[in-house]
């Protein structure tokens, strides 16, 4: 191989390269991306959360990986398919590969030129991609930046460079070459980024389940060839704190650095695979087929042919021929059938097809939820869950297999012969949309094949096509249509095939960013990204007009560059003097105006479109309402004392078809403080409307402060003085559209009623409501209280003071049942309207009302309200509620009301809340929940949820830090409980480690607080409060005894749980020690795990198994254990042979171990020794799950 002759074809190849629009478009979309991710949109998930905390720096080695891993993946992936694919194919098509391999270039060096000038243009773009973070990251004024800004360090971009992005790029050009030079058919170039995209963003970087195999997922690390699910695995998962992200070095396993020099190494041999295919093409060794038409000269004609003599009087006319201009639907049909044809032929269509269809499978098969369990997948969730694959996908394959359709006639030759032809431009190019769009049918029926196949192996869920029909018919045929007639346009306009593709693939990447990013609203969503919620309990009833408004709007657009495609093809070439001419200002301006017709239908369609987002319940007109309603009391009404609701009479008539209600009621108000109280706030909603007011039966207009209603009694209302006021309006809820299709929480719909005493969303909150208003923008560090503050009286963290009774009448339609607090005294039904009356049978402190057409499961003084069609789990709820009544109501305290309901509602949020005697479920939670023998996550929610009754209704936690122990954590400790109750030690430990994996991955260890300084207000929160508040009052459990710690917990509640003062944690520790038989030991405990922030890690090591010299039946392990982390616990540690249990949950009689009690503090080793007589095979450290720890799987030694 000569390499003056390799490095000249590269040196051409490359100054081609530079001046093609794909490469610099990939460099615009980088360029962009690096200002847009230099705020910290892309930022590793740990540091400190409050103000002033360190945080995590963007410019990191870590941060930099995490975002090289990704972007240079999913940038550069179509850029590098079609710049690699195409320099073979492009040389065929221009004819000059025969003259290229008539000179002395050899293949070898035709094919590493033209490689080595791919790989070099890549690396320049790299490079440009490098020096623009650096730019953004270091050298641009950015004030939101400034704390995430770190030193500018070469070796945080440079190391990155080498161990993620090169050898990805090395693997996706060398692949790509590879194809397009064995294939030589472009549409191929596209089937390897489709399926690694798919691979990796809907699987490798999402799909991690906590119970997933360690073996696996160590496996499923080294193949992605993005690198990012080990980097994600290996370090980012398990928070190691920002200080060890912001100052250290990622360190490369010897098995990553293997599979990144193997992925390397697979690209080049790609290329080399590439010159054996070119030198196999270049020896003409192929045989000639036989055609099975075969013309044959033969002087022996036979005589029924006989020859035409010419003679002189004939002509043309003779023959009587007749011409005429095809008609339109004539030349289309023409046209798509031959294109049909075509398509046919195409190889890479059988590709494309079940790597989708792959995806399909393994997005509903392996979808999980609350906790990581198994969902079960009806119709309608199976096809908005493939939506945005689908989308992707098909909009992918659309715009290659337009750009290649439009460009085939040009590069075969045939364009001079078609172009002439009396086929109209609308025609042809119609033709061809209709066509590839064929395309995209077919998938769908492919896909929906598949789905109704999952679904019937599956076994539990009806099969249905119309959901299927409705979300992929109605919502997504109208964005493929949109997409190729853009792409269509695009080409006529710039007559470019690289310069189409390139522009496509900014305009995809730009909407999935702005969709990702939360900046994307119903107006520019043509892809309908995320924007979709689907409930089996109603069709779209919610944003049902912003979607029709949307896809109108999409056919508009459609419509407009349908024209812009046909008036902008070229069928001749155009005259290069008269090519300036068109850009003229007067050319542009009259091309302009005859567009304007066609272009008027969106404009109009658009601006109605954004109007109703604007005007919608998350638009800026309601935005700015609650921004002032935040303005103009924060500082006045912040922690203002406030009577005590003492009754509420509500009449409530709903409209569902029209999400509209009218509310007449009153308020009994007692002021039960000592102290005299002159003015009574009032917090009502933005959608009210025809709102009057009456105070003690009198005509009153109080104050208004912007949504905050002020009261002035005519005298004070001093101790035990009771003021009623009246009330009475009309709404809609939600009132208006969305903003992208985001989920609610509180709505009225035909689907379902759910509506809530916390927000006035029906009724008015007594108060100012502190958290209206509050966005990224005002939000604010939570008040910090004294650490006596516990000592002091306190008022409820959520609710009245004291609990109030009340009474609903409800109107609805005949169809509805209508459940609310308390019990349901009476039910009439008057011309298809049914009116309900509830009371509470015990004073609430909160309360809700929830609608449906349900149909009900009786218990034991229990019922479950549910759909109809999702009868899948209701006798796992109904007897997980039951459970709960039973024991929670002998362990902690009475239950106090006479009876409990779970009622469903629709899947617009995925949530559940207990509100006295009226618990709510979304069907997406609990009623399709897929159970097995890891998880049981139907009992799970339903026994949390159960819980509230006791943790947060009948025992309200204080106002102040921590609140949120008492009513989260509390309830995770008591489904516990429930969990070994009703399904044994199995249940409760698989339930345990869950929560465990959820804390040990959700985290945040440097904002992370001791349990008593939790409010719930910084990241990693949430976690802290449910799964280690829970994990931690069940080590309580263990350190006190159950019984003791349960005679506890009746005492605190009995002594709390009607006021005045309300308890924080520290009041519940304080309490709970009288009940230790070992103080020292109880306090050391509390001090250890309440008051700081302590977990234990344990390591196994250097273990080894052998007969013991006492007796050979004994065996004997020895090994080293190390708690790698900050508790000090006394931990088991076992020995193990066989399966502990079976799938009920009964523990197995081949299962045998020995244990060793342990206690090991901080950063302390022990050599141990355990005398078994069964030969072991593994050992574990806590068996049982009794002591919450970090790398619970690690703790494994197996032999």
């Amino acid at each position: 191989m000569n390499l003056a002759r390799t490095m000249q074809i590269a040196k051409i190849d490359l100054l081609h390269n530079i001046r093609r629009p794909l490469y610099w478009i990939l460099v615009i979309v980088l360029f962009l991306s690096a200002w847009g991710l230099s705020t910290g949109t892309l930022q590793i998930s740990s540091g400190d959360s409050h103000v002033g905390g360190t945080k995590a720096w963007i410019t990191s080695e870590f941060a930099i990986t995490q975002m090289l891993g990704m972007i240079v993946f999913i940038f550069y992936i179509f850029f590098a398919a079609i710049a690699s694919g195409m320099p073979v194919i492009a040389d065929d098509e221009m004819k000059i590969s025969e003259l290229l391999h008539s000179t002395p270039l050899r293949p070898a060096e035709y094919i590493w030129g033209k490689y080595f000038a791919i790989i070099m243009s890549f690396l320049g773009v790299l490079v440009l991609h490098l020096l623009s973070m650096i730019f953004f990251n270091h050298f641009v004024p950015n004030s939101r930046s400034l704390e995430i800004r770190g030193p500018f360090d070469a070796l945080n971009y440079l190391r990155p460079a080498f161990f993620f992005a090169f050898p990805t790029l090395i693997f996706l050009t060398g692949i790509s070459f590879c194809i397009g030079t064995w294939s030589r058919r472009p549409i191929l170039l596209y089937v390897i980024p489709v399926a690694l995209l798919l691979a990796c963003g809907f699987f490798l970087w999402s799909w991690s389940p906590s119970w997933l195999d360690p073996r696996i997922n160590k496996l499923l690390m080294l193949v992605d060839p993005s690198g990012f699910r080990w980097l994600s695995e290996t370090w980012l998962k398990s928070d190691k704190g920002v200080n060890f992200y912001n100052h250290a070095r990622v360190e490369y396993s010897l098995a990553f650095s293997l599979s990144r020099i193997v992925l390397a190494c697979f690209g080049l041999l790609c290329v080399f695979a590439a010159q054996i295919t070119l030198v196999s093409s270049m020896r003409g060794a192929s045989k000639t087929r036989k055609s099975k038409f075969r013309f044959t000269s033969n002087s022996n004609t036979p005589e029924k042919y006989e020859r035409l003599e010419a003679t002189d009087s004939a002509n043309l006319g003779s023959l009587q021929m007749t011409t005429s201009q095809p008609g339109f639907f004539q030349s289309l049909w023409h046209v798509t059938k031959v294109e049909l044809r075509e398509l046919r032929s195409q190889p890479g269509l059988y590709l494309f097809i079940p790597i989708i269809i792959l995806q399909t499978v393994t997005s509903s098969s392996l979808a999980v939820g609350a906790f990581d369990t198994p969902l079960l997948s009806t119709a309608g969730t199976l096809a908005v869950a493939a939506m945005n694959p689908l989308t992707l996908m098909v909009c992918l394959l659309l715009m290659f297999y337009t750009v290649e359709s439009l460009q085939r006639d040009p590069t075969t030759g045939t364009s001079s012969i078609l172009f002439a032809a009396p086929v109209r431009t609308s025609a042809l190019l119609f033709g061809k949309a209709l066509a590839n769009s064929a395309v995209g049918v077919f998938i769908l029926l492919a896909n929906l094949l598949t789905c109704l196949t999952l679904l019937a192996i599956q076994g539990i869920v009806p099969i249905q096509t119309g959901p299927f029909l409705i979300i992929w018919g109605l919502l997504l045929i109208p964005t493929f249509l949109l997409w190729t007639t853009f792409i269509t346009a695009t080409f006529s306009v710039t007559g470019n095939r690289y310069t189409t593709l390139g522009i496509g693939l900014a305009v995809m990447i730009f909407t999935i960013y702005r969709a990702l990013t939360k900046e994307m609203n119903w107006l520019g969503n043509w892809m309908l990204w995320s924007s979709i919620h689907w409930s089996d309990l109603g069709i779209l009833e919610m944003d049902r007009r912003a979607i029709l408004l949307n896809r109108f709007f999409i056919l508009s657009l459609t419509l407009f560059f349908v024209v812009v495609a046909v008036k902008f093809f070229r069928r001749r070439e155009p005259d290069p003097g008269r090519l300036l001419t068109r850009f003229y200002p007067a050319a542009v301006f009259g091309t302009g105006l005859r567009l304007l017709p066609y272009a008027l239908p969106a404009l109009i369609l658009g601006v109605m479109l954004y109007g109703s987002v604007y005007d919608g319940y998350e638009g800026d007109v309601v935005k700015k309402a609650l921004k002032d309603y935040w303005r103009k009391n924060h500082a006045t009404w912040t922690d203002a004392v406030l009577p005590n609701l003492n009754s509420m009479d509500v009449q409530l008539e709903i409209e569902p078809n029209e999400a509209a209600f009218r509310v007449t009621g009153s308020y009994e108000i007692r002021n039960d403080g000592e102290k005299p109280i002159r003015l009574i706030p009032l917090t009502v909603g933005p959608h009210w409307q025809d709102l009057s007011w009456t105070m003690n039966g009198k005509a009153y207009q109080p104050e208004d402060r912007s949504l905050l209603c002020v009261f002035t009694p005519e005298a004070e209302l001093t101790s035990g003085k009771v003021v009623r006021i009246g009330f009475s309006y009309t709404g809609h809820l939600p009132k208006g559209i969305s903003k992208n299709g985001g989920g609610i929480s509180e709505f009225i719909s035909p689907a379902g009623i759910v509506l809530t005493s916390f927000t006035p969303s029906f009724l008015p909150v007594l108060g100012y409501a502190s958290e209206i208003g509050v966005d990224k923008d005002n939000k604010h560090e939570q008040k910090e209280y004294p650490d006596d503050y516990y000592k002091q009286r306190k008022g409820p963290a959520f609710g009245s003071n004291h609990g109030y009774s009340t009474r609903f009448v409800i109107t609805a339609p005949e169809s509805f049942t209508m459940n609310a607090v308390g019990v349901r005294v009476s039910e009439s039904v008057q011309d298809g309207k049914k009116t309900v009356e509830w009371r509470s049978d015990h004073p609430v402190r909160f309360c809700n009302v929830v609608g449906g057409k349900w149909e009900v499961k009786e218990g034991q003084g229990t019922k479950v309200y549910y759909y109809p069609g999702h009868t899948f789990n209701i006798q796992e709820i109904s007897e997980t509620l039951d459970a709960s009544r039973k024991y929670y109501s002998e362990w902690f305290y009475p239950y106090p009301w006479k009876e409990l309901k779970l009622s469903e509602f629709p899947a617009y949020a995925s949530y559940a809340q207990g509100f006295p005697t009226n618990i709510t479920f979304s069907e997406a939670i609990g009623f399709l929940t897929q159970n097995d023998n890891e998880s049981n996550a139907t009992f799970m929610v339903t026994a949390h949820e159960a819980a509230h009754q006791w943790w947060g209704n009948i025992l309200t936690p204080g106002k102040g830090t921590n609140a949120d122990l008492l009513s989260e954590g509390m309830a995770h400790f008591s489904t516990a409980l429930l969990f070994e109750q009703m399904k044994g030690p199995r249940g409760r430990i698989q339930f345990l480690k869950q929560i465990e994996s959820q804390y040990e991955q959700k985290r945040r260890r440097d904002s992370e607080r001791p349990l008593v300084k939790i409010d719930g207000s910084q990241d990693g929160d949430t976690t802290v409060i449910y799964d280690k508040g829970g994990w931690v009052f069940w080590m309580m459990l263990q350190q006190l005894g159950r019984e003791a710690m349960l005679q506890g917990i009746r005492q605190f509640i009995e002594q709390y749980h009607d006021g005045p003062d309300y308890p924080l944690l520290q009041n519940f520790v304080e309490f709970m020690r009288k009940f230790a038989t070992d103080k020292p030991a109880y306090d050391a405990f509390t001090k250890q795990w309440f008051y700081e922030v302590v977990v234990p890690e344990y390591r196994l090591s250097d273990g080894l198994r052998e007969v013991s010299s006492n007796s050979p039946e004994e065996w004997v392990v020895k090994l080293k254990i190390t708690n790698a982390g900050t508790a000090t616990a006394k931990i088991d540690v076992a020995a193990t042979t066989g399966d502990r249990f079976d799938k009920e949950g009964r523990q197995l009689p081949d299962y045998r171990d020995a244990r060793l009690a342990v206690v090991l503090g901080a950063g302390e080793s022990r050599e141990i020794s355990i005398t078994c007589k069964f030969k072991p095979t593994q050992v574990i450290v806590d068996p049982d799950a009794l002591i919450l720890q970090l790398g619970r799987k690690s703790a494994i030694l197996r032999f």
